[in-house]
This record gives structure tokens, sequence and C-alpha cells, in this order.
């Protein structure tokens, strides 16, 4: 699994290993915008997968970019974890 770690000061949060014994960490407003891919700096993102229930397969809605710790450059660990966001908490 997967949880949110805060951002400190003007820093954005990102991506991070979860917490024991936390069922369901609260994620932060997604804030949605369109950039031009040239302008798009792909370094440290999780292509992360959303679904709107946790059967997943055919609930699957959309893939967001989840920024990933600066000391974390493999997408990987997170692939391998499962790690994706659920729309609903069932």
């Amino acid at each position: 699994g997967a949880s949110w770690e805060d951002g400190k000061g003007d820093d954005e949060g990102y991506i991070a290993d979860s917490r024991m014994k936390e069922l369901y960490p609260v994620m932060p407003v997604a804030n949605v915008f369109s950039v031009q891919v040239e302008h798009m700096d792909w370094s440290h993102m999780y292509h992360c997968p959303v679904f709107m229930t946790s059967q997943r397969g055919g609930t699957y809605v959309v893939q967001v970019n989840a920024r990933m710790d600066p000391d974390d450059n493999d997408e990987g660990h997170w692939v391998l974890a499962g790690a994706a966001l659920l729309m609903s908490d069932d």
C-alpha cells in the first residue's frame, strides 16, 4: 500500500510507504491542469491508476501522475506494491 507524505514548507507532497495499521489514508485534493508535453517534467513520477472500487479491473477510470520522493527513481517499487487510488472505501 501507499500513503501520502505531506510537503514541508513550500515543498509538494509525494507518495510514500503506508503506515502500520492505517487502512484508509486520506489523500490530498488533486489539482488537475493541462501542460504541454514538451514542458512537463516526468522525472520522479509514478503513473498511478485510479479505480472506482477495490475490485479494480473494469472499474479503471484514469491514470494520474503522483510525485515520488526525489531519492526514489524506480516506479517499479509502486507497481509491485499495487499502489493505486480508489474512489470509494468499499
